[in-house]
């Protein structure tokens, strides 16, 4: 392959994130992400194939994800370190907690929130096996080493984390509280809380006619094990017509408003899990040994943070408009691409787009099309 030169800003970046790595193992994961962006797989076979020599790139890519020397705790908290780097001095910090998982292997990611897409920046990868009867313990460490130690240069106060109903663990609620992080975890129906007096199931709690959202001020949650926390209620009808309804959990006393909208933002980590998949292919990932399987991750996580970073500037740059009509329609002012899909189908077109990556800039947590 001869390589666009415009595709250095890439190689910075890479150095940035991992200044600690061997130069020919910085060269090694910049090629393989270019290849994972162009590509869009991770399939080793389809990846290989992108440069000229197939059997020596294939050579290659096996030798790098077997590579015991890149640790890939090490490697996550390089890539964390980088992106808190360049959040904004000021601001709030949206973090989404979830499990995503391939067959047997299972990876707890935690996510950052930037627009309507969440990047990974933090992960760590299990085997089935381990999980068992242990799955709370090994969330609570990750949370603890997650803002105790890989975030630890970032005020506490600014993040606020969301999680689904499996993370409504009160042990991980005293932990949060413990470090300071604010937080909003949707929890099951079928936990009781203290109203009125009583103990009530959260599915019996009667709504009004047409009643969307209702905050419960604090209320004591759990009879087994009671905390006293902030409860909110909302609900919306599917496309059946049948009501599906959160029931969310917080330390902070916000608005059933403003509750259900900082919840509604975790479905960025969702997206976020599709873009890595569908779109750069880590689906396609056929890797039994884990932490070879976590290396390719890491190809993946960093391409995003990558496209991310790209489209970022994109959405602000006085060109924007030439490269926009190339690869999407406008309707009622509503883009049919994400941001990060957006940079791909335009740098499989233009590789010039390289030269917008300055991997000194901030990132917006706003952007958006």
């Amino acid at each position: 392959m001869t390589q666009h030169s415009l595709t250095t800003r890439l190689a910075e970046y890479i150095s940035l994130v991992l200044p600690d790595a061997h130069g020919h193992q910085q060269k090694a994961i910049t090629d393989f992400v270019l290849a994972v962006v162009m590509v869009q797989s991770c399939c080793q076979a389809r990846l290989a194939r992108f440069f000229d020599n197939f059997e020596a790139a294939s050579k290659r890519l096996s030798r790098l994800l077997h590579n015991a020397r890149l640790e890939t705790e090490t490697l996550a908290r390089s890539h964390a370190r980088a992106l808190m780097l360049r959040l904004p001095a000021e601001g709030c910090v949206r973090l989404a907690l979830d499990w995503t998982i391939e067959d047997s292997q299972h990876l707890l990611v935690a996510s950052l929130s930037v627009g309507r897409r969440a990047v990974p920046l933090y992960w760590r990868a299990y085997a089935e096996t381990e999980l068992k009867k242990r799955m709370s313990l090994y969330e609570r460490e990750f949370v603890r080493v997650l803002f105790a130690e890989v975030l630890s240069g970032v005020a506490r106060r600014r993040f606020v984390l969301t999680a689904d109903r499996w993370f409504a663990d009160v042990d991980l609620l005293d932990l949060l509280n413990e470090l300071g992080i604010s937080y909003v975890i949707r929890t099951k129906s079928n936990y009781h809380v203290r109203v009125d007096g009583a103990w009530r199931r959260l599915d019996a709690l009667a709504w009004r006619t047409n009643q969307r959202r209702r905050a419960w001020g604090r209320v004591w949650y759990c009879e087994g094990d009671p905390r006293h926390l902030y409860l909110v209620q909302a609900r919306a009808r599917d496309k059946q017509g049948r009501w599906g309804i959160w029931h969310l959990l917080s330390n902070r006393n916000l608005s059933a408003y403003g509750m259900t909208n900082e919840y509604a933002r975790r479905f960025t980590c969702e997206e976020g899990f599709r873009d890595a998949k569908r779109l750069l292919g880590f689906a396609e990932a056929r890797i039994t040994c884990l932490k070879a399987w976590t290396r390719m991750f890491t190809l993946v996580a960093i391409a995003a943070a990558v496209l991310t970073k790209l489209g970022s500037v994109l959405v602000s740059h006085t060109g924007r408009g030439g490269w926009l009509r190339r690869v999407r329609s406008r309707r009622a002012a509503r883009s049919e691409l994400s941001m990060v899909r957006l940079v791909v189908e335009v740098l499989t077109r233009d590789a010039s787009l390289w030269q917008l990556l300055d991997h000194e800039r901030k990132l917006d947590l706003e952007a958006g099309l």
